[in-house]
């Protein structure tokens, strides 16, 4: 045997049959105002700590492809103040026994056995480009050359968040001494 309870609606006062409780007759019950907000509350918590936690991976990646970048211009500057003046070659040489055109050519004899330079270098799923820029830069004294040239390594590569070009540019002097 079934009881029931009847509840009135305080608006139309139309009777409303719930099934009874094995209990006893109880009214519905409801979340309060005070529930709904910590429980807000608590899943804003809890989305925030996500993004923190992703926000950081990003981070990480970030700095992880500018060290990237960092050391592929460390090794070209290395690689320029090892050699000799003569053996650098400048912008616009056609010589295709410079460090120049080994660090702007792919097909270098050196390139293949793992010793040259190449001008694209891909690290994980990120294409590096590497373009270096070398030039005589003009003395005070027209018939004494400066031995200087100017030496600009620039590193671009798609940021893996947002897809935008990203660049590091390195510029230094190399004298010739020797």
């Amino acid at each position: 045997m079934v009881e029931y309870c009847i509840l009135y609606m305080v608006q139309n006062k139309m009777p409303v049959l719930l099934k009874k409780a094995p209990t006893g007759c109880r009214a519905a019950s409801a979340m309060t105002f005070v529930e709904i907000i910590i429980a807000g509350l608590l899943l804003v918590v809890v989305f925030i700590i996500g993004w923190t936690i992703s926000s950081s991976f990003t981070g990480v990646r970030k700095v992880r492809n500018y060290e990237t970048a960092i050391f592929l211009a460390n090794q070209a500057i290395e690689a320029i103040r090892a050699a000799r003046s003569h053996e650098l070659g400048i912008d616009g040489d056609r010589r295709k026994d410079t460090l120049l055109a080994d660090f702007n050519s792919a097909d270098n004899i050196f390139d293949k056995n793992g010793e040259g330079f190449m001008p694209v270098i891909t690290v994980g799923n990120i294409e590096y480009k590497r373009t270096i820029s070398i030039s005589d830069i003009p003395s005070d004294n027209e018939f004494v050359g400066s031995g200087l040239k100017l030496v600009r390594v620039n590193v671009s590569w798609r940021a893996t968040e947002d897809g935008k070009p990203v660049e590091f540019e390195l510029v230094t002097t190399h004298c010739d001494q020797w």
